[in-house]
């Protein structure tokens, strides 16, 4: 069994002639700072366009992928897109705080969109148009059922960048959590969304469920030079608990 999964458990001169690959440089610095562990199997939990999960796939060769969107249009779109890939579910939904149909506010921004309604003060920071161009209801799930719907027994890497919704995550996925090896979460350092929880709660309540702050990258400031996000690797030190 390799120690190492994907690009860093590859002999170094294959790591040579493949960083002449555009995409793989991409994925390089994307997942250079994570721990050094096997990343066997990836949950992408608003997977949006699916960069992540690409460059995923490229560099650290998983197993299997769960790709979890709440938009059912963007959801369609990567079922197609992703269609080929063996190792890929796309799960039509949102990962909210209850289990059972949740409203869901479509921006004109379409990456914005969330569970939650954007502070209109919001768009001064972004220059762009974060209006909400419609609701929609869709299929959601706390993190805990949607575990045991799939029967995921342990993740290896779970990537999160939900929008502000970040605590229903996270007070919703009290097993399934401890399943989790590392986690990739986006944390706002601004109240972007009404009712988000900043990265001072979200960083206690992770810290509650065992994990430990590796690294705090990808940082965006607004235009007085104020940190708005960024984006937080917490690693579970203790191997994830598979549950029955």
């Amino acid at each position: 069994m390799k120690a190492i999964a994907g690009f860093r458990g590859w002999p170094w001169w294959k790591k040579a002639t493949s960083l002449a690959r555009r995409p793989l440089r991409r994925a390089h610095r994307q997942f250079r700072s994570f721990p050094l562990r096997p990343y066997r199997t990836i949950m992408d939990v608003g997977a949006f366009e699916g960069e992540f999960t690409r460059l995923a796939l490229d560099y650290l060769e998983p197993e299997n992928v769960w790709m979890i969107e709440a938009n059912p249009e963007q959801a369609s779109r990567l079922k197609t897109a992703f269609a080929h890939e063996t190792s890929c579910r796309v799960i039509n939904a949102a990962i909210a705080g209850i289990t059972g149909e949740v409203r869901f506010h479509v921006s004109h921004h379409l990456p914005s969109s969330s569970l939650l309604p954007i502070q209109l003060a919001s768009a001064s920071h972004f220059g762009k148009d974060l209006s909400e161009s419609k609701e929609v209801s869709v299929p959601g799930f706390r993190l805990d059922d949607l575990f045991v719907q799939q029967a995921i027994p342990a993740i290896d890497l779970m990537k999160v960048d939900i929008q502000g919704a970040e605590r229903m995550l996270i007070e919703g996925g009290h097993h399934a959590l401890e399943k989790v090896g590392v986690l990739c979460i986006e944390v706002l350092f601004e109240e972007l969304y009404e009712g988000c929880a900043l990265f001072g709660e979200i960083h206690a309540l992770l810290l509650a469920r065992g994990f430990h702050l590796h690294s705090l990258h990808g940082f965006r400031r607004g235009p007085a030079g104020f940190l708005l996000y960024g984006d937080a690797i917490y690693e579970r030190i203790s191997a994830p608990t598979p549950h029955d």
